[in-house]
């Protein structure tokens, strides 16, 4: 890697996506990296990267005059959305909550079908997930990003001549046990170690 300075380090390039179910109750009972970063939990290859997005909502009060005047947050959105293009019936069952998959030998056949079945809301699984999106680059350094969520935003698959069928789901984090929202980590950095 490129030691020159931080500030001058370009950022380029995609992300791989991992998810796997959620039990634990803050970012400190996330996997370790070599458990969580492995190709079962790859949940497909990349199409036109990811974006992490945080956003936030405010409220100003202000006097009839306009002269006295503050602005609070009221409410904050981490969001991570990204496209897949290669994706199957067990990744939609990790971005639907009411999806269920099964295998099915077909008769007659040494072929086997995989049937992921849409069900009604009241048939929610409730999961969490944690998604990490690894953005890998050798000039700027590594950085992960983590958060613990769902996709609320669904998702479709448009399947059309001479063009690959992607899927973009959006997963919105919730917070953990803590109130955190996201855990970014940046590698090969300058700067201090903290406690030095």
């Amino acid at each position: 890697m490129s030691m020159k300075d931080e500030k001058n380090r370009i950022a380029m390039g995609s992300c791989d996506i991992y998810m796997t179910e959620f039990t634990g109750s803050t970012f400190a009972d996330i996997p370790e990296d070599s458990v969580l970063e492995t190709a079962a939990n790859l949940i497909g290859r990349t199409k036109d990267g990811a974006t992490f997005s945080y956003n936030t909502t405010s409220y100003t009060a202000k006097s009839d005059d306009g002269i006295a005047q503050r602005t609070e947050i009221t409410e904050q959105a981490v969001t991570m959305a990204f496209g897949l293009i290669t994706w199957n019936g067990n990744t939609i069952q990790k971005i639907i909550p009411t999806a269920s998959v099964v295998v099915q030998a077909i008769e007659g056949s040494e072929k086997k079908r995989r049937r992921t079945t849409g069900k009604s809301i009241g048939n929610a699984d409730g999961k969490v997930y944690v998604v990490r999106a690894v953005h890998k680059d050798k000039i700027k350094g590594d950085v992960k990003y983590t958060i613990i969520g769902k996709n609320l935003e669904g998702f479709s698959a448009a399947y059309k001549p001479g063009s690959e069928t992607t899927i973009t789901p959006t997963i919105t984090a919730e917070p953990d046990g803590n109130g955190d929202l996201f855990i970014m980590d940046e590698y090969d950095v300058e700067g201090t170690v903290s406690g030095s």
